[in-house]
């Protein structure tokens, strides 16, 4: 993959940020592997901040706000807000299963360019509830994609993969890392996966490394925008590609998982 610069900006089709990483809803396969995350929220300040940096190196096309559920977040607006202020793109954009969209405050659409809602076959969002969005939506021109959803793509392997070949050609295949461009917590990420595998498959596999700092870039370094170009470019893969199928694993029914018994 290579990438055109314009003004001294790598041009990308999107980036995201995981809003929050919990969700009201439990996807079998949920590529952010939300079901299995502790619940957390991210500091509008901060993520500005990120956005700021990042912005100096990067332009993507649409800022995606995702999750875990985007509305789940204590103040959406806010974290909107602060996507405004970074200058990172001009198109602002909410992913998200919709059952909290419906009653959110005004505030949150008007500050919104795009809204991508799923709709899964396990877990089906009301017809009315669709049209309430959509109402909202044309009333604050707020782009909708609808999307049903009834299969997810394994992400996850039984095993870890034994070979460099195998990580190698799961790296090749994969179309995460070049339509699921991340920021979190200070590091920018060729996919969403990086954060989080290791918090999920840690206790199973106890030597596994700290797999979000060693596949990210952090903001802070001077030449971010040469750290950014070869991370972006590079043909290696990922330390998290050894436990990821990537592009590589079979289309499922949807599912949720039954709830955590407390």
């Amino acid at each position: 993959m290579r990438y055109e610069l314009q003004d001294g900006r790598i041009l990308t089709w999107s980036l995201e940020t995981h809003v929050a990483t919990h969700c009201n809803l439990r996807c079998v396969q949920c590529c952010p592997l939300s079901p299995h995350l502790p619940a957390w929220a991210v500091e509008p300040a901060a993520l500005r901040d990120d956005l700021r940096r990042l912005a100096r190196a990067l332009r993507p096309n649409v800022f995606k706000l995702t999750g875990g559920e985007p509305f789940l977040h204590p103040d959406l607006p806010a974290v909107l807000d602060a996507v405004r202020a970074s200058g990172i793109a001009s198109q602002v954009s909410v992913t998200t299963n919709g059952f909290l969209a419906q009653s959110a405050p005004d505030a949150v659409y008007e500050r919104l360019d795009r809204m991508t809602l799923s709709v899964y076959s396990s877990a089906p969002l009301p017809e009315r509830s669709i049209a309430r969005i959509t109402e909202r939506c044309e009333r604050h021109g707020v782009h909708l994609s609808v999307k049903h959803i009834d299969a997810f793509q394994q992400l996850t392997p039984d095993a870890p993969h034994d070979t460099d070949e195998a990580i190698r050609g799961v790296h090749a295949r994969c179309w995460l890392k070049v339509r699921c461009h991340l920021v979190h917590a200070g590091r920018f990420y060729a996919c969403t996966r990086p954060p989080h595998v290791a918090t999920v498959l840690g206790r199973e596999y106890p030597d596994l490394p700290a797999l979000g700092e060693v596949d990210g870039v952090t903001l802070d370094t001077p030449d971010l925008l040469v750290q950014l170009l070869g991370y972006l470019e590079r043909e290696t893969p990922l330390a998290t590609c050894r436990y990821c199928l990537g592009g590589d694993g079979a289309w499922l029914p949807h599912a949720q998982l039954p709830r955590a018994r407390s």
